[in-house]
């Protein structure tokens, strides 16, 4: 069977995932593209259902129950993307508690009031690749289950424990008590992020796009750093500075 109308209600709740507040009433989520989907499929995220076009050749192991095909315009209609790939996958959440992830000698990435998606997809997929413990979003930052910041990930969503909305006071506090360092990025700052030891035991902070760090989160700052530019820039784009910053942790344990 193939569902021909963007009518179907099983269609309507699908496309009513793209609202946030529909999204956590449901607990679930959805990303588009082969790639996501066999990054979901691989992670152990429990996968509800999987929409395909009738075509479409499925070269991974599911169950038979939670495929569903879908008509290409329907298909379409639903998709967050101007050109489909036909196949996306509804997600359920996971339901990740901080006490659980914060461990001693760990190396975090709290992102406060990034606003624009495709900065937060981006610094989740460098968190992965340069093997950070687990990114905290706080503030206000863009839903992490957003279309477009899932996009940005490249499947990074699925390899590594991502929070949203966590509440400040309690994430400092449980990282304090593990003997983890806040620190923060600041074009302010005296030393440069090479000054300090970021291998581990550390949080870094990374804030809006054009006011930086929130100055109310100063009390739980345990220091600011800057990163070195000889050029005309004022600043860089936050995503960058991110990666940049994380780069340099894993440069800091590959030579010790």
């Amino acid at each position: 069977m193939v569902i021909t109308s963007e009518k179907n209600e099983f269609i309507k709740d699908v496309k009513k995932l793209a609202d946030k507040k529909y999204r956590y009433e449901k607990r679930l989520f959805f990303v588009e593209g082969k790639n996501s989907v066999f990054e979901a499929l691989k992670s152990g995220f429990e996968i509800v259902h999987l929409l395909v076009a009738e075509d479409f050749n499925i070269d991974f192991q599911i169950e038979k129950e939670k495929i569903v095909f879908v008509d290409e315009k329907v298909f379409k209609k639903i998709s967050d993307t101007v050109a489909p790939q036909m196949i996306m996958a509804v997600v359920k959440m996971p339901k990740w508690e901080v006490n659980d992830i914060v461990k001693e000698g760990g190396f975090y990435v709290i992102l406060d009031e990034v606003q624009d998606p495709g900065n937060v997809g981006t610094i989740i997929r460098s968190a992965d690749a340069f093997n950070v413990d687990g990114v905290f979003a706080i503030n206000n930052t863009v839903d992490i289950y957003n279309p477009k910041v899932l996009r940005s990930t490249m499947g990074s969503i699925f390899h590594l424990p991502v929070v949203n909305d966590v509440e400040p006071s309690r994430l400092f506090h449980v990282l304090k008590k593990h003997g983890i360092r806040i620190l923060s990025t600041s074009l302010k700052a005296e030393k440069y992020i090479y000054d300090f030891d970021i291998s581990k035991n550390a949080a870094l902070i990374f804030g809006n796009e054009s006011r930086g760090v929130n100055r109310l989160l100063d009390e739980f700052i345990d220091s600011s750093f800057k990163i070195p530019m000889d050029g005309m820039a004022e600043s860089l784009n936050v995503s960058v500075a991110a990666s940049i910053c994380l780069y340099e942790s894993e440069r800091q344990r590959l030579i010790k």
